[in-house]
């Protein structure tokens, strides 16, 4: 059985080597979450780009253009912490470590909650961003609005925007170096201004907001000697280093439907303090004896979500489930929707949102605690490709 990309990454980092972008690129097609964060810096000639609630799209771009400037120039945030190319290890070019930010002087604002978590209440929620990976021109995130209208958020940018579930907050990566970034906020009414202290790992790790989008999970470049795995709480300013928990967390973990915990994709739910919430141990028999990466468990921790990492290549974005389990036992579910490259967001009051693939068409359906079916949408062909990821649903 090969040896997963977590460990493999693990490896790499705890040795104080620079994997090679190359090494990367062949992993990738072994492990789709490594996949969704490697972008073209080209842009796409052709844009669908329709307005938002009266505003052009354009004005959205030219926001990103002007607050967020080049990394390799030197940058003063809003509480004065300037950085450059140098200050970094060298050769990453990725900006200032968050381990460094109290050396700095900096500390990041508190943003209050998001308190975008609701009830579907049987429908589908409007407008929905979706990211989509283009083969050819790397990763862009769209918003399809009830109308079936979709327009193009980051894609004529030097900015990838990450999402978070209510549509405002954006961990917004750059196309450049692939490493550096910024907050930063998109909502209209929205006077933050960018904050560009960010330095992920987009191309070997995902970067993954909490459902009640006031989290960030998120591990830094493996150039840096013990890089390390985050949580960035933007509500309160609080950053965490998750010490306790990091071999085990390193580039897998996912959010639990409460915000509050982490799963680290295989047989353990952790607290933030580094404490153990449960074990789940079928599911250390069920990763030790198949390639599978975790994506996504349910609010009661009762069922989850497996990527199969030894499908066909060519699967390049998010985490699909593609083995659907019950954690006391470790056997094999249905899922009540059919298809193929599912992708299944498990929320908090234990509906689930099922994107699935079939025949060429993309279908977005809403799934009740029951597990019926209650509301469902074909999406336009322009986000029909099998590269499709729901990021937003609490819409701000």
């Amino acid at each position: 059985m090969p040896e997963s990309i977590r460990s493999l990454l693990h490896d790499i980092a705890d040795d104080g080597s620079q994997p090679s972008r190359d090494l990367a690129a062949g992993a990738y097609k072994r492990a789709r979450t490594i996949t969704r964060r490697r972008f073209a810096i080209g842009a796409v000639s052709v844009v669908t780009a329709l307005a938002l609630g009266g505003a052009g799209t354009a004005g959205l771009l030219d926001r990103d253009d002007e607050a967020l400037p080049s990394p390799a120039d030197p940058t003063t945030t809003a509480e004065g912490v300037e950085t450059t190319e140098e200050e970094t290890d060298e050769g990453s070019g990725c900006g200032v470590r968050p381990q460094d930010w109290d050396d700095q002087g900096f500390t990041f604002p508190a943003l209050d909650d998001s308190g975008t978590e609701r009830d579907m209440e049987g429908e589908l929620p409007n407008p929905m961003n979706y990211r989509l990976v283009n083969q050819e021109d790397g990763e862009s995130t769209w918003r399809l609005y009830e109308d079936d209208r979709t327009e193009a958020l980051d894609i004529e940018g030097d900015y990838v925007y990450n999402v978070a579930p209510d549509g405002n907050r954006v961990a917004a990566i750059n196309r450049g170096d692939l490493c550096s970034g910024a907050y930063m906020e998109i909502g209209f009414d929205s006077s933050q201004e960018a904050i560009p202290v960010l330095t992920v790992e987009p191309v070997h790790c995902p970067t993954v907001w909490s459902q009640d989008s006031d989290k960030l999970l998120f591990t830094e470049p493996t150039v840096y000697e013990d890089a390390k795995t985050y949580v960035l709480n933007v509500s309160t300013g609080e950053l965490t280093v998750l010490a306790e928990m990091q071999g085990d967390m390193f580039c897998a973990g996912e959010w639990m439907p409460d915000s509050e915990r982490i799963w680290s994709g295989s047989d353990l739910i952790w607290n933030l303090d580094g404490t153990v919430d449960r074990e789940l141990p079928a599911l250390a028999d069920l990763v030790a004896n198949q390639n599978l990466l975790g994506a996504g468990i349910s609010a009661d921790g009762g069922e989850a979500c497996f990527d199969d990492l030894g499908e066909a290549e060519g699967d390049s974005s998010g985490r699909f489930c593609d083995v659907y389990v019950d954690t006391a036992t470790g056997e094999e579910l249905d899922l009540p929707v059919e298809g193929e490259n599912r992708q299944v967001v498990f929320l908090y009051d234990g509906t689930m949102l099922i994107l699935s693939h079939a025949d060429g068409v993309a279908t977005q359906f809403l799934v009740d605690a029951d597990g019926n079916v209650v509301d469902e949408r074909e999406l336009p062909a322009e986000l029909g490709g099998d590269s499709l990821e729901l990021v937003t649903y609490y819409n701000w």
